[in-house]
């Protein structure tokens, strides 16, 4: 063996022995775990005891809400961009991998050589260089690794990153879908009281006529059948609003026939155990993203800190004339050369990258634990809103009934001659008024569980299965 060859030898063994015995991974800080003690032993609001379970909006019970909700997984863009962004991160993971793998490439060439002789013919002789190239990089500190499990982490954080798209996906379209509901609703009361209006309008002219009213309050009536009408545009406006935003969250083009059929706002359906504080880490995916997202940096960090150090690379060539094509993997050994490269002066460039890593990694620490406090808070609100809407609503519906027996006594001592009518119109006024109000309550009220079941999360990896 010659001293070249020796050499090399040495250089390979010496170097990879170090890698392989006196060095260990840099391996990143973990800190994730301080976030339970940030989270309270329990919710201060109470919780009803019903199962939580993912498609939520299928206890409303509405074909039409699970028809919306089927278009929306298949057909929504936001959700096309959320795996779209997971299978580039699939594959810059896989590109990361590839990184620490055997590297061999293959080059080909030909060429001709063109002789000519004063006493002969002219003649081209052909020529072929096939070769192949070689290189592989000792992974001595954990670099490649650490950069490898960085882009694992940032692509499992992107399947939770689709998860979460979808939660909010359905709670979006069911907020507008029932919203739709209460406008239809809100409408179909505008022209019940506008018919309402117009036809006591037409008893007082024949009251004023028959001299047992005045004037007066015949015009007080036309300004309140003007007021009836006024309410009807803005309200179709608000459906057609809605309607389109439906449509937006399914993927259709706005103006597009949804098929939406008018249906009695419901009753929300048993209030889910809201459980442990902590159970909405595991429990919300946008939490497992970010905590995912924070594991990423932590590995970005480490492969920063092993870039400072120095970088062991093997690499190997040969070449061979077609004429000897069948050496071409002949003495490949005696080709290997390792080359061990040490970083002295960069200007600072290595260091600061440490110090950026490092930043991030705090950024990603700060972003996780204000989106634990986030999904506390959104559940808290979301209890606490429930339950006082539903006492509001409550209210409402009784304040309602007192409107309806206030407006029908008015009417009749009106009828009597005991009232003036600007009484009877003001009871008519907060009937009417009142009607509305009640139906915005309900819808207010399924807007709040709605929240619930978002802040809640659940198992969303149904998601994954369905964009394979």
């Amino acid at each position: 063996m010659t001293n070249h060859k020796a050499m090399v030898y040495g250089l390979v063994l010496g170097t990879t022995a170090l890698g392989l015995s006196s060095c260990t991974t840099l391996e990143p800080d973990r800190e994730a775990d301080l976030l339970k003690e940030q989270t309270p032993e329990r919710f201060a609001n109470a919780s009803g005891s019903a199962a939580m379970q993912t498609r939520w909006w299928k206890a409303f019970d509405s074909a039409q809400l699970d028809r919306l909700m089927d278009e929306a997984f298949a057909g929504n863009l936001s959700l096309e961009q959320a795996f779209a962004r997971m299978e580039q991160a699939a594959a810059t993971a896989r590109k990361s991998g590839a990184a620490g793998k055997f590297q061999l490439d293959a080059q080909a060439s030909s060429s001709s050589k063109h002789f000519a002789y004063a006493d002969a013919d002219h003649t081209t002789t052909p020529a072929s260089t096939l070769g192949l190239y070689a290189s592989y990089e000792v992974d001595l500190w954990g670099r490649l690794k650490s950069a490898e499990r960085a882009s694992l982490a940032a692509f499992e954080a992107t399947k939770f990153d689709l998860q979460t798209a979808g939660m909010s996906l359905s709670a979006a379209l069911a907020t507008s879908y029932f919203s739709w509901q209460a406008q239809s609703e809100a409408l179909r009361i505008y022209e019940s009281q506008l018919e309402s209006n117009r036809n006591k309008l037409a008893a007082l002219e024949r009251r004023y006529q028959s001299g047992q009213s005045t004037s007066l309050a015949v015009l007080q009536q036309r300004q309140q059948v003007a007021a009836s009408e006024a309410r009807i545009p803005p309200a179709l406006a608000q459906m057609q609003e809605t309607e389109n935003a439906i449509a937006v969250l399914i993927g259709k083009i706005p103006g597009t026939d949804l098929r939406l059929e008018p249906e009695p706002l419901p009753s929300p359906p048993p209030q889910p155990a809201a459980g442990l504080p902590v159970n909405l880490l595991e429990n919300r995916p946008d939490l497992q993203a970010a905590r995912l997202s924070l594991e990423s940096a932590d590995w970005n960090v480490g492969a920063a800190r092993a870039a400072r150090l120095p970088t062991l690379s093997l690499s190997g060539s040969v070449y061979t004339t077609d004429e000897k094509i069948e050496n071409l993997f002949d003495d490949w050994v005696s080709n290997l050369a390792a080359s061990l490269v040490a970083p002295l002066l960069d200007g600072g460039s290595r260091k600061a990258e440490v110090d950026r890593t490092l930043a991030v990694s705090r950024e990603r620490i700060a972003t996780y634990r204000l989106a634990v406090l986030e999904a506390i808070q959104e559940t808290e609100d979301a209890l606490s809103s429930e339950r006082h809407q539903a006492d509001y609503v409550e209210a409402i519906a009784k304040q309602y009934e007192a409107a309806k027996n206030s407006e029908a006594e008015s009417i009749r001592r009106y009828q009597r001659g005991i009232l003036p009518f600007l009484d009877t119109l003001t009871a008519i006024v907060a009937r009417e008024a009142l009607e509305i109000t009640h139906v915005q309550a309900k819808a207010d009220l399924l807007g709040d569980r709605i929240q619930l079941y978002r802040a809640l999360g659940g198992d969303w990896t149904f998601m994954l299965e369905e964009n394979k």
